[in-house]
Order: C-alpha cells, then sequence, then structure tokens
C-alpha cells in the first residue's frame, strides 16, 4: 500500500517550482499522492538514480528511465499494482505567447507520431 512509504526512507524531488513532489498512485480507480519522508531531496533524475542504487532510499521514477538497472536486477519495482502503465509524454508550453518556429516544428512532429490512426 501506498501509505506504507511513510516507513520506508524516500528521495524526495524538488520541482522547478521549488515544491515538492508528491508520489502519485493509481489502483482501479483510486487515486493516491504521498507526500513521503527521507533524508534527501533533489531536483535531477540522475543524481537521483545514482542515490537510489547506492541504497539511500527508494526513488519515485520512470520506467523508462531506469530501464536498464530494472533489466540488470541493480533495481527492482515496487508497489508495481498501483503504478499502471504511463500512457506517454506531454508537451506543455505558453499557448498564449509567440510560440519560436523551432518549438512549432516540433510540437507538429508530436502531434503527427501521436494522433490516432
Amino acid at each position: 500500500m501506498p501509505g506504507d512509504l511513510q516507513r520506508h526512507s524516500c528521495i524526495r524531488s524538488r520541482l522547478p517550482s521549488g515544491a515538492l513532489w508528491r508520489w502519485e498512485f493509481e489502483k482501479r480507480g483510486e487515486e493516491v499522492a504521498i507526500d513521503v519522508a527521507g533524508p534527501l531531496t533533489l531536483d535531477n533524475h540522475d543524481l537521483m538514480l545514482q542515490a537510489a542504487l547506492k541504497g539511500v532510499g527508494l526513488a519515485y521514477m520512470s520506467e523508462w528511465a531506469v530501464a536498464s538497472e530494472l533489466a540488470n536486477g541493480r533495481l527492482i519495482r515496487v508497489l508495481e499494482d498501483w503504478t499502471p502503465p504511463y500512457s506517454g509524454l506531454c508537451v506543455y508550453y505558453p499557448g498564449h505567447r509567440h510560440v519560436p518556429a523551432g518549438l512549432q516544428a516540433f510540437i507538429a512532429v508530436v502531434r503527427e507520431l501521436t494522433a490516432p490512426r
């Protein structure tokens, strides 16, 4: 259960806004957000991975970022039944401002690649 995380050492993540990331879980329509406790708070996913590999604590990271560590057994997933597959990445941008041509082209490619077929 996600609430059991309160009894574990966790590696916390700080968002660019300065806020702490609340770990989010979902199972059969029940959504839970947990403000975990831990000895370390980082704002860099590479550092979070290194800390987890060194045993500092549990880390909440995307599966694609740790795929090789999962495959070779250096890391294991916990609460797997509370973490459904992620549908994909999202692109957020200030739509009310001038959008540079490069970003417009990137958005067009993402839309084309993710359009239903």
